[in-house]
């Protein structure tokens, strides 16, 4: 089970986040909602490690992780709100430096590789992508290791629209029901409603439980 435990965040005299507590068990999606600026990004990042968190805490299955590398290369998969990939490299490589960063080897998992379209891209060069196939790429990288914890900022937008409905039949129909924990980051209600069994929404960087 994913705990997170009064984590918050300031930037100078701003409260990005204020002390934010949820537990996610495993097999469940949590749901967060806010105007853009409300600290949803933020509570991301700080849980992704991207960021580290002024207090609070981040426990998975009892033990804290917080700075646990092997933790976040085996156990946790993140999707920023914006790809960020090594426009030099080709897809193929991009792929291969990511598994290789997390340790393992070996060509990137097919079924991953289908489920995103991966296919006819792994030569091409990541700075000749399209904004929606860059994030098909960002998403992969996300799944690579298989990960029990998955946190995705805006996964689907800008994401290419056919490629929509397949990630999230894929969260819904395999991901969860293996046992995956989820948060899911949206402004799409529609999204929200079928993944999440709870939403948290946030303002001005308080987190407020919606269902």
């Amino acid at each position: 089970m994913l705990e997170v435990r009064q984590l918050c965040k300031s930037y100078g005299w701003r409260q990005a986040l204020a002390p934010a507590s949820f537990v996610l068990p495993p097999g469940q999606c949590l749901g967060l909602a806010g105007s853009n600026g409300s600290g949803k990004s933020t509570l991301l990042r700080l849980m992704a490690q991207i960021e580290r968190p002024d207090g609070g805490d981040i426990l998975w299955e009892g033990r804290s992780v917080l700075g646990d590398r092997s933790f976040l290369r085996k156990e946790l998969g993140y999707v920023p709100q914006s790809a960020q990939l090594a426009e030099e490299l080709t897809v193929r490589q991009q792929l291969t430096l990511w598994q290789s960063a997390c340790g393992q080897s070996g060509p990137a998992p097919e079924e991953i590789v289908e489920l995103l379209g991966l296919e006819s891209l792994l030569k091409k060069r990541v700075g000749t992508l399209s904004g929606g196939t860059a994030q098909r790429v960002s998403i992969a990288l996300a799944l690579m290791t298989r990960p029990r914890i998955l946190l995705m900022d805006e996964a689907t937008a800008g994401l290419d629209q056919e490629y929509v409905p397949r990630l999230l039949d894929w969260l819904e129909g395999i991901y969860l029901p293996k046992g995956g924990s989820l948060v899911w980051c949206s402004h799409h209600q529609t999204e929200l409603d079928r993944l999440c069994g709870a939403v948290l929404r946030l303002e001005q960087g308080k987190l407020l439980k919606l269902i």
